[in-house]
């Protein structure tokens, strides 16, 4: 059964991960990660500036779940979500793009889940926020150990490479009735989600024990 991911627009989880790989993290947030029921935090635009004058990527937020049930393998032959977006210039040719990553559960040991970013095939429109659809399929497995939590990291491919100055907007909503559809059409605050074809279950227990030899008293 799949799991449906919505990101929180406005709380802060209590660890911070290292981020992964992009071209820019210094205008990115961190807020959480919830599981299957939208949280009710409203609806938070975050904007970010192109400032390179080559083709870029540049982290908007990440998102960090609860620490999780070992899940192994976590199956991603099947990604999808849906977020609404905004570019200043069509020029810009902006498409947002997210990573799939994991850290203990303080937010040590951060690393991805699989190797690849996954990009959306649709530019941003530049005249408002729209829902933007992406679907990725026959991807690598990877796995989380009891206590992990998820770690999704969404921002932006901007592909013009000429000057800098461009900016784009991500719009993360997680309070209304309805999700944003399988579409690139809806402008309406709907729900943004990212979604992957495993059940995930927040942390029953402990991670394992660690083990130790045997302990020695000496006269």
């Amino acid at each position: 059964m799949a799991t449906r991911f919505y990101p929180d627009p406005t709380n802060a989880p209590s660890v911070s991960p290292g981020f992964g790989t992009w071209w820019d993290t210094t205008q990115a947030v961190r807020r959480k990660l919830v599981i299957d029921v939208p949280g009710n935090n409203g609806s938070t635009s975050f904007q970010v500036d192109e400032t390179a004058t080559y083709i870029d990527t540049i982290l908007v937020a990440q998102f960090v779940s609860e620490p999780l049930d070992a899940l192994d393998p976590i199956a991603l032959e099947v990604i999808k979500g849906c977020f609404r977006i905004l570019e200043s210039n069509a020029k810009a040719e902006v498409t947002w793009r997210f990573r799939i990553r994991k850290c203990d559960g303080d937010g040590n040991n951060d690393a991805d889940v699989n190797a690849n970013s996954f990009s959306d095939t649709t530019e941003a429109d530049d005249g408002g926020l729209t829902n933007r659809f992406m679907s990725k399929i026959n991807q690598d497995d990877g796995a989380i150990s009891q206590g992990q939590r998820l770690v999704i990291e969404v921002g932006f491919l901007f592909n013009y490479s000429k000057v800098s100055g461009y900016n784009a907007t991500l719009s993360i909503t997680d309070n209304h009735a309805t999700d944003l559809g399988e579409n690139d059409t809806d402008t309406t605050a709907y729900n943004s989600w990212i979604e992957t074809g495993d059940t995930f279950t927040e942390a029953s227990g402990e991670p394992a024990a660690i083990k130790l030899g045997p302990m020695f008293a000496f006269a």
